[in-house]
């Protein structure tokens, strides 16, 4: 009898898990048709659609799929893989505890339950953790590309003025920062070589939409619209920088501004109770003391 039941759940599993491979094979073909159809990349130009896929291509715009661009994982497998192990978690979970469960016998039901509660418990888990570790790591990306940003364009005004072109500017900024900025170094390489495909508006639009942070979306905002009514795009970064700076420094104003408020709860929490032992401790032993003797000489 067990060994029937635990064939039947390892058939099940195989079944899921070939069930989810197709559906994720299946769905990212429609993707790829769809993003054709709607105008995602040329369909005359596949060497462009295979090398844009490489490059973060921004078509695919799903939850899942932003967090993943995000995170920097640019491997056209990025996202299956991700899906695989996940599934793959939650299936092995599944496995081993309903195998559990069924070991116990009719005489331990409650076990066998408890068992069951467990299992589902760490389906949750196991389906949960991998997207919030996803989530977090993006999250922390994308603070460090916003906090290399101001000397990324300094350096790129620098280059401007020097007369290099705005795609030679990224390639060089982009060498030059790679120790310091691997991250930010990574994506305007990445801007630069879908310039060289597309054109610096696609480019741009994509970086925004990839990191999705108000200093990117501004920043990519300002340069094409400065490159298509034909302004100084020079002085627009470094005014631009300038002003992150001085962002930055208010907010950090503001949090060390915040901080004594932030401390009076543990102050209140953790030392008063302390300064009070020290300050009332002797008193409250004299008055005990005195009470006491009081007492004993009224019962006499």
């Amino acid at each position: 009898m067990l060994i029937d039941l635990i064939s039947i759940v390892s058939f099940l599993g195989i079944a899921i898990a070939v069930y989810f491979s197709g559906s994720a094979a299946v769905q990212a073909k429609r993707d790829r048709l769809r993003s054709r159809l709607w105008g995602g990349v040329d369909q005359e130009n596949p060497l462009s659609d295979a090398v844009l896929e490489r490059l973060g291509n921004t078509d695919r715009n799903t939850p899942l799929d932003q967090e993943i661009r995000r995170a920097g994982w640019y491997r056209p497998t990025a996202r299956r893989d991700f899906l695989s192990f996940r599934n793959t978690t939650v299936l092995f979970v599944m496995i081993i505890c309903g195998v559990i469960a069924v070991g116990f016998g009719p005489g331990q039901r409650h076990l066998a339950a408890r068992t069951v509660l467990v299992g589902i418990g760490g389906v949750i888990l196991c389906w949960a953790i991998p997207r919030i570790y996803l989530r977090n790591v993006g999250n922390r990306r994308v603070m460090r590309i916003r906090r290399a940003l101001p000397d990324a364009l300094d350096l790129m005004s620098m280059c401007l003025t020097g007369g290099l072109s705005l795609t030679e500017s990224f390639a060089h900024v982009s060498r030059e920062i790679e120790f310091a900025y691997p991250d930010l170094s990574l994506e305007l390489m990445i801007v630069k070589r879908q310039s060289e495909l597309r054109s610096s508006d696609f480019a741009f639009d994509q970086f925004a939409r990839r990191i999705d942070a108000p200093e990117i979306i501004s920043l990519s905002s300002l340069i094409t619209q400065g490159q298509r009514l034909g302004t100084d795009v020079v002085t627009s970064i470094r005014e631009y920088a300038d002003n992150i700076r001085l962002r930055r420094r208010q907010t950090a104003d503001e949090r060390s501004n915040k901080a004594g408020v932030k401390m009076l709860f543990p102050l209140t929490m953790c030392l008063l109770p302390s300064v009070f032992i020290i300050l009332w401790g002797p008193s409250a032993l004299e008055l005990y003391t005195f009470l006491r003797g009081f007492q004993g000489a009224s019962a006499q």
